[in-house]
């Protein structure tokens, strides 16, 4: 969002010189310009880069001014859940289904994971994207092998399925052992946790550096 409203970016679609001390500032020049229409096109508005509180507030604000119009894409079902009601009001969306329909092959292919190979920030912008889309209890179920890993320390390389099993009846999580496989089975599906052969047993464990687990376990619990 930082990009969107940069000096530079002024400038280039407004003609405007002007140096600014913050982009509130820059929207404050935006909002009072005398250009009649802007239009802004935003690929991906829920892409990791802009999955945080400060830019979706920032491109809020750009899209509420009355000459300015936003037109964005979202990769990601649960985007909407980026947008609170204040936020919600200030886009004042018209929503159009365009899907395609076709392979994410070229999306996919420069990527393993939501959380392995990115920076911390994105690691875990995108591991509290996904959480808040999910269910009170599945995120009692992911808090509850995050904080074990953590616990654990370095040396953690996985729980088997049959000890968190017993430690997720124990907080009342699950009532079976197929409710819990459902629920890693989603996990997986949304790139949260992965496997490992840990002495001839599968074991779970959540891809992430510990200090961005912590974080995130800071952030959200």
């Amino acid at each position: 969002s930082k990009a969107v409203v940069s000096t530079q970016s002024t400038g280039n679609m407004l003609g405007s010189s002007a140096t600014f001390r913050s982009p509130h500032d820059q929207l404050s020049y935006i909002r009072n310009s005398k250009y009649t229409q802007l239009y802004l096109l935003i690929n991906n508005i829920d892409g990791a880069n802009l999955r945080n509180e400060k830019s979706q507030m920032l491109l809020a604000e750009l899209a509420a001014i009355d000459h300015v119009h936003v037109i964005a894409t979202i990769d990601h079902i649960n985007a909407p859940l980026l947008w609170d009601a204040d936020k919600s009001k200030l886009f004042n969306w018209l929503w159009f289904d365009c899907t395609t329909f076709e392979g994410y092959t070229d999306e996919t292919s420069i990527e393993t994971s939501l959380m392995v190979k990115q920076t911390g920030a994105i690691a875990l912008s995108s591991m509290t994207h996904v959480l808040r889309s999910l269910t009170p209890n599945a995120r009692g179920i992911f808090k509850l092998l995050a904080t074990f890993q953590q616990d654990s320390g370095p040396e953690f390389q996985g729980i088997t399925f049959q000890d968190f099993y017993i430690k997720c009846r124990e907080k009342f999580l699950v009532n079976s052992d197929a409710t819990l496989r459902t629920q890693l089975t989603e996990f997986k599906d949304h790139m949260l946790i992965k496997t490992r052969n840990v002495d001839g047993s599968e074991a779970l464990y959540i891809p992430v550096e510990p200090k961005i687990l912590q974080q995130f376990l800071e952030s959200e619990f």
